[in-house]
């Protein structure tokens, strides 16, 4: 009988996610493993190797010297060891910090720098190292000079080695939301080739793009995590994962716009005839649901289902309009300016109908523009279609008294104070408290 043939056991293999996604993971990320042992005392040597017989053969000397173990095993004691279970755990020990690093005037500085020059932040300290943010606005390298690069940098202190895994986000986007770095797991010590390691790099172009950066401002955020002593490896290897190609639905919704294709109503606005979808009209908007159902609760009244807007409205807000209601988006608005009469139409034409999406849209995009030369005339704007959330963004950045000189010195001022004094009065109200 071979050793094999001694022993018995059980393997259980099962895919991380599997495993996961059971009611084996604990809701705080932990799992158990218990092991429940019998001993039996009274077992005695299998038939096939007697221990008399083995010890008075010719071969007793090899077969003790090769399966000494085993024989110890069932001709030692054999008293049976009282029952005893026991616990132990086992946890990665990780000290976890962030820091946010501030470039203002990003643009000025990124003209300054050369390729493989950076812009350093204030050291911080998480789980016994110094650490540090280096962002390269033109390129760590060759290869890299249309790209801004972000990397994390151990100081000079601490433990010799340590691992860490840190992961970037750029905060202050106009648009989507902040965007967040994959995480990047990496070993640290003093050598100058491995005390920093990149996080990731995003074209030039695009971050310093209007609709990237407000106020000529990089807002860069570190999350990071360090291991006291080895992190943990898994046991098994991650699935494979399959990229998404991104989500075309307002590109499509919109080609349907343009195309005109299964339209079936019409809008004159302006001088402009606009041909639409019913359908998607109703989903969008209680005001154009209404409209819908009328025309189709009365078909001997409308039988060619259209509809003439107001005179108020002009063509150029009502197909702006129509953008939104399709894509969630706002259509170029490069050739406009904040103050121009454009923006107040679309306002308008959000009111009548009741998208609030292009509300927000506009007010976001208001909210870019900015400076103590136009948030006075912003401002007023705001009041007037109630938009509470650029109202109280501007109020707030009117606040400080160097940026209120400036503003007391525009025209937007005087027609500020003109159609809205309350403003005023609470801008002037928050100064006296500071």
């Amino acid at each position: 009988m071979s050793d094999r043939e001694f022993s018995q056991g059980y393997v259980e293999l099962a895919r991380r996610r599997e495993l996961e996604a059971s009611s084996c993971v604990c809701d705080d990320d932990s799992i158990t493993v218990r092991c429940t042992l019998t001993i039996g005392a009274t077992a005695k040597p299998p038939s096939v190797f007697p221990w008399r017989r083995t010890t008075k053969s010719d071969d007793a000397d090899d077969m003790v010297a090769t399966h000494e173990s085993l024989i110890e095993s069932f001709a030692g004691d054999s008293a049976a060891d009282t029952d005893a279970a026991s616990t132990s755990t086992a946890a990665p020990e990780v000290v976890t910090g962030s820091h946010t690093l501030l470039i203002n005037r990003f643009s000025e500085t990124k003209a300054s720098l050369a390729r493989g020059e950076c812009v350093r932040s204030a050291q911080f300290r998480v789980g016994g190292s110094n650490w540090y943010i280096k962002v390269y606005p033109n390129g760590h390298d060759r290869g890299s000079e249309d790209s801004v690069s972000f990397f994390l940098a151990r100081g000079r202190s601490g433990e010799w080695e340590t691992t860490a895994e840190f992961a970037f986000e750029l905060v202050n986007f106009a648009e989507a939301g902040n965007h967040k770095s994959g995480k990047v797991r990496g070993a640290f010590d003093n050598s100058a080739s491995s005390s920093e390691h990149l996080g990731f790099q995003r074209a030039a172009a695009e971050l310093q793009s209007a609709r990237q950066m407000r106020n000529d401002r990089l807002v860069v955020r570190c999350r990071l995590g360090v291991f006291k002593g080895k992190p943990p490896s898994p046991l098994l290897a991650e699935p494979p994962a399959i990229a998404v190609p991104p989500d075309t639905r307002s590109s499509d919704l919109l080609g349907l716009l343009n195309s005109q294709e299964c339209s079936d109503i019409t809008y004159a606005a302006g001088g402009t005839t606009f041909r639409a979808h019913s359908c998607i009209l109703a989903a969008r908007s209680p005001v154009f649901r209404e409209e819908v159902r009328e025309l189709t609760d009365n078909p001997e009244k409308h039988p060619w289902r259209h509809v003439n807007v107001e005179e108020e409205m002009t063509a150029q807000a009502f197909e702006a309009l129509l953008h939104v209601v399709y894509t969630d988006q706002l259509p170029d608005m490069s050739y406009v300016e904040p103050t121009d009469e454009a923006v107040e139409a679309m306002l308008f034409a959000a009111e009548r109908y009741g998208v609030g999406r292009l509300k927000h849209r506009c007010e976001q995009w208001l909210c870019s523009f900015v400076t103590p030369f136009t948030v006075a005339d912003i401002l007023s704007t705001a009041v007037r279609y109630d938009l509470r959330l650029l109202e109280d963004a501007c109020v707030q950045y009117a606040t400080p008294d160097h940026v209120w000189e400036h503003v007391k010195g525009t025209d937007g001022f005087d027609r500020l104070r003109a159609t809205c004094p309350h403003i005023v009065r609470e801008i002037e109200s928050k100064q006296r408290k500071y």
